[in-house]
This record gives C-alpha cells, structure tokens and sequence, in this order.
C-alpha cells in the first residue's frame, strides 16, 4: 500500500515524453522563425528581369544541331493575366550560338529557382555594390530582386551600357542639365573579377558549331590561306606560317540581346534592329575574348584586339616567352603607337602544350588572364578613364554640342532624348592576330557584359542628362541583369510609390529606401526543376552562390 501510494505521487513517464516533446517543438519553430525573420529566408524568384542569372517561369531550349542549351521567357499566358500557361506551344526560339531555328510545343513551363537571402542586420552588415538584393518594391508592396548599382549619397546615371557615379554635395553638385554630365567627381563603377565572370553573357562559341552547316554561318573568318575549320567546325586549324588574323565578319551583330527575351515569333537575333519588339538592341563594346590554343611547334604570339569607340584595346602575349601587355591606342589611324598599360609574365608554354588565353575589354578596363589566371591588367592596373560626357562621345562619334542638339530626340524627361537612337552607337569590331608556327584553336568564343541601356519605348531615368537620380543617406538604385526586360529604379514613376510607402518612409520615385531592403540572396538552393523527362528531377548541376 505504502509503495503504491508513494508510486501515484510521481508522474507518468508517457506524460514527461510527451511534455518534454512539445517544449523541443516549440522551441525549434521559435528559432525557425526567429532564424527566418532575422537571418535567412527563401524566396522564389517569380520573372525573367534577372535572366539569365537568375531565373523566374521559363523554358529551357536545346538545340539538336549544337546541344547549346538556354532558357527563353513563356510564350503563352493564361487570357487575362500575367500568368503562363502550364503547357507552351507554339515556340519558335533561335539558338543563340548558331541562329539555326529551335521549334517546340507541349513545353512544360519551369519553376524559378529558389534562393536564400541573408538579412543585412544593422551595424553589422551594410548592402554592397553588385549585391543581389532581395527588397519591398516601394510601388507594389512585394518582394523585388535585383543588382544594387547605386549607394547613398550618389548620383547614377548610364552611359552606353556602364554604371557611373559621383558623390553628391549640396549646393555644390548639379542635379542635371548637360553641363552636369562633363564636370569632375564622375567615375565609371567596375565589377571585381568574380563577379563579373558571373555576370558574362555568352555570344559566340565554337564549341556549339552546329552539326549540319547548311543554316549556318560562322561569325569568324582566316585573314589568310591556311585556315580549316572555321566556316563550321568546332575546331579551327592554321597550317601555314608567318602572321595570320581571325577576323569577326559582321555576319551577326554583337550586341546587348539577351537570348531569354525570345518569347514571340518576329524576334531575330542575328538583326540589329526588331521593328515589332522594344528590344531593339545596342551595339555592345564591353567584351570577353577567349580561346585554347596549340602550337604545333615553338609557341608564338596571340594578339586578341577590341576596335571599340574610336580606340582599339589588345592584349600581346608571347606565349614562348612568357610575357604579356595589355595596351591601347586612337584608332584613327594603324600608325598611331600604343599605349601600355600594364605588363605581366607566366609560365612559358611549351611546344605541343595548350593554353587558354583570355582577354576582357569591360568597364574601361582591360584584364588579361592564362589558362585562368590574371596575369595583367585589370580593376586599377587596366584601367583608363573617361567622363560620362567623353564617353558618350566615344560611344557614338558625336560631339557633345551634335548630341545636345540631336533633332527631334526630346530633352530625356519628357521624350526619350538622343541615347535611346541606336543607330548613332559604333559597332565593335575583333580580331586575334597570330604570329609563329602553324596551330590549333578550340573553344573560340566571345562574351559581353551586362549592359545598362535605355529603355526603347519609356523615358529611362539615368540616361540623359536631363533625368538621373541623385539619392541621399538612406536610398539606393537597383537594375535587374536583364536590362531590357526589367522594371527597376530606371523606369518607376512618380504616381508609383505605394501611399503607405510615400507617407512612411520615403516618396522619391525611382529609388530603394534602406527601410525597404530585405537582404542578399546569396545561394540557388533549388533551381528550377528539369523537364525533359516524365517526372520533374531536381537540377542538382545548376546549384551555385549567387555573386
């Protein structure tokens, strides 16, 4: 009896379990919420305006010619909405390698990937240039992501597709006009190397010749016999000696088209201009040139060369000695001298040995790279220098006076203004020149940087003199890597801040109030899924940081 009674004073061991339990359960989604509302939380990316860095609903394209594979923006959506419809038809891209038509139909439209984003936490991490961000849209009151291209205290504006800022003095500094653009305190906002190697788009790669060579046409062309492979082999070969070229042919533009915006029939890449689509693109000079390359005997001499806005910009490299410079001229004439920027050395490459030569002509700056890494040039050694206004000069061949006056542009507020022409834009031109015995290329390809350009049917704020933002201690500027085809700081209206957005915490149109920033999404956790198969498979391939 004594032992019963002393047992009934005890609790039951289920009872403790169960307890014990619901405590752990609740602690674990207190800490999960206070985890998410305060470190990181996941977001679904839902549009193309970060393509094709990130990707919202899309289509993934492969061509059976080339095996290049991409991603395009729905074709159809439900009548009424902005939602794409489940199964796509009628879908006629154009590989963007090989122009060769890709046509498909019952295309299951795919998820956006899905990100992580670090909460910024006050005082201890503050937003960065180039971050991707994750923020409240001040005009719709929902989740935008976009590229951070403008800080406090700036003034921002684009000039034939580059970011460029100065800071802001009151009372000091002109807020806009002309003259605003040819004063000091400007400088043109370069990418580091990582992620600008994230933010490359492809245009041309040898790699993706196509099998059947009857609609194609290659880019490239030998200056001098010798030459096999290049009108449609993914292997180019040299067997002659002495100096040769391979020359771009001007059979495709190299320009800001983004493969992704192929979402209606008309479109054709390969045209500089699409009389049915505002993506009418510009010209594109900030490039990436790269090859492999095999001497058959003693390594030679590679000289890639960007023509680009009255100058010329190479890379000499000599890769049996082992040296290289990275230089510039005025185009204007083959007897000017060039200027040299920076030198390097590396490895002497052997006969028989390959090598990968890379050279980049971004944001002002030229880099030189070897088999990957840098070896001269780059964000300060590369670098040179113009103004907004001498670079719109550059860029067009204009005077200033001549644009200012360009008739029949608008004044860039009230009427696009005289950059949204892009006609009055040089084209880029590129070659490699060889020197030594005879070689073997593969991998032949160029890439071009992300181009901040006006938009062909809205006034663009930041792209005239007239209109740009300057913003103060608490604002910031985003764009969306598919310049295009984004809504961001460049086109919101004054009439589109959310009511709540302007009484509360800021009314400037066009700009991201600190307030308003959620974090940087730094991580694809779960890319779209695959769907070329009966059952949605995770893309593991295409797990990756976010830069």
């Amino acid at each position: 009896m004594a032992a019963d009674a002393q047992q009934s004073g005890k609790p039951k061991a289920g009872a403790i379990g169960i307890k014990e339990t619901l405590t752990s359960l609740i602690i674990a989604f207190m800490l999960a919420f206070l985890f998410r509302g305060f470190v990181i939380e996941g977001f679904l990316i839902p549009t193309g305006s970060m393509a094709p860095t990130l990707l919202g609903k899309h289509l993934r394209m492969q061509s059976e010619q080339s095996g290049y594979n991409w991603s395009v923006g729905p074709w159809n959506y439900i009548q009424g909405t902005q939602t794409p419809e489940r199964m796509q038809n009628g879908i006629e891209a154009q590989d963007p390698m090989s122009g060769i038509p890709v046509i498909a139909s019952n295309k299951r439209t795919a998820a956006g990937d899905r990100v992580f984003v670090l909460k910024y936490l006050p005082l201890l991490q503050e937003p960065h240039r180039w971050d991707v961000v994750v923020f409240k849209n001040p005009g719709q009151h929902v989740n935008y992501i976009k590229r951070l291209v403008g800080l406090p205290g700036e003034q921002v504006v684009f000039v034939d597709g580059d970011v460029f800022t100065r800071p802001f003095i009151e009372n000091q500094t002109a807020r806009s006009g002309w003259e605003s653009w040819t004063t000091d305190g400007w400088q043109v906002q370069r990418k580091p190397e990582r992620v600008q190697r994230e933010m490359l788009q492809d245009v041309f790669d040898s790699s993706f010749a196509p099998k059947d060579n009857l609609e194609y046409t290659s880019p490239y062309s030998g200056s001098t016999p010798g030459w096999e492979g290049v009108l449609g082999s993914r292997i180019y070969r040299y067997s002659g000696s002495g100096s040769t070229a391979l020359v771009w042919n001007d059979t495709r533009p190299i320009t800001d088209f983004n493969a992704y915006n192929q979402t209606h029939k008309t479109i054709n890449m390969f045209m500089t201009k699409d009389a049915n689509s505002r993506f009418r693109p510009f010209p594109s000079s900030d490039l990436s040139l790269s090859l492999d390359i095999r001497h058959d005997g003693d390594a030679g001499v590679v000289s890639p060369t960007i023509d680009a806005r009255g100058m010329s910009f190479r890379a000499r490299v000599d890769l049996g000695a082992g040296t290289a410079s990275v230089q510039m001229r005025d185009a204007s004439s083959s007897d000017t001298p060039w200027i040299e920027l920076d030198q390097g050395s590396f490895g002497a490459v052997a006969a028989g040995e390959w090598a990968r030569v890379e050279f980049w002509h971004i944001d002002q700056a030229l880099w030189l790279f070897i088999d990957g890494v840098r070896v001269c040039g780059g964000m300060t050694e590369g670098a040179y220098e113009l103004s907004p206004s001498q670079r719109a000069v550059a860029a067009t061949g204009l005077g200033w006076d001549e644009l200012e006056n360009y008739p029949g542009a608008g004044d860039g507020r009230d009427g696009m203004g005289v950059f949204a022409d892009t006609t009055i834009y040089r084209t880029p031109k590129v070659r490699w020149d060889f020197e030594g015995s005879a070689f073997t290329l593969s991998h032949v390809r160029v890439q071009r940087d992300i181009s901040y350009h006006i938009n062909q049917t809205r006034v663009t704020r930041g792209a005239h003199p007239n209109y740009f933002a300057t913003l103060n201690d608490e604002q910031y500027f985003m764009c969306g890597d598919n310049s295009a085809n984004s809504e961001d700081s460049r086109l919101w209206r004054d009439n589109d801040i959310y009511a709540w957005v302007r009484t509360e915490i800021d009314d400037t149109p066009g700009v991201v109030n600190r307030d308003l920033i959620v974090g940087k999404a730094f991580v694809v956790y779960f890319p779209a899924p695959l769907d070329n198969g009966p059952i949605l498979a995770p893309d593991f391939g295409r797990l990756r940081w976010i830069w």
